[in-house]
């Protein structure tokens, strides 16, 4: 029994190194001292955290998603500025972006108060 559980431990202290350099995704280092989570999405298509690196490369930080579909993922965030922006991508391999809106100018504007 002893020697049985000693062969398959060595054969899976063998493959562990295989199984864990086949999984994609992790933190993954820039060149310029930070690092960025990375998920490889499946085949096809777009997922929520390559999204959020698109979306902190076109300048849009702390985002969240606010809508997912089959088609296309919206994040809404802010800029350096403090203007609160909403990027969507398309849900197929590589992100693209399709669309780009500022929050402020969308934002129904206030009466003005009755005197």
């Amino acid at each position: 029994m002893k020697a049985a559980f000693q062969t398959t431990l060595a054969i899976l202290v063998a493959a562990l190194p295989t199984v864990a350099s086949g999984q994609s995704g992790g933190w993954q280092p820039n060149g310029s001292g930070t690092s960025t989570w990375h998920v490889a999405p499946s085949e096809g298509t777009c997922n929520v955290s390559m999204a959020q690196n698109r979306a902190r490369r076109a300048g849009i930080y702390r985002t969240d998603l606010v809508y997912r579909d089959e088609n296309v993922l919206t994040l809404r965030g802010l800029t350096e500025w403090g203007e609160r922006r909403e990027i969507t991508f398309a849900n197929i391999r590589g992100c693209p972006e399709v669309g780009f809106q500022d929050m402020q100018q969308s934002q129904p504007g206030r009466a003005p108060p009755n005197q």
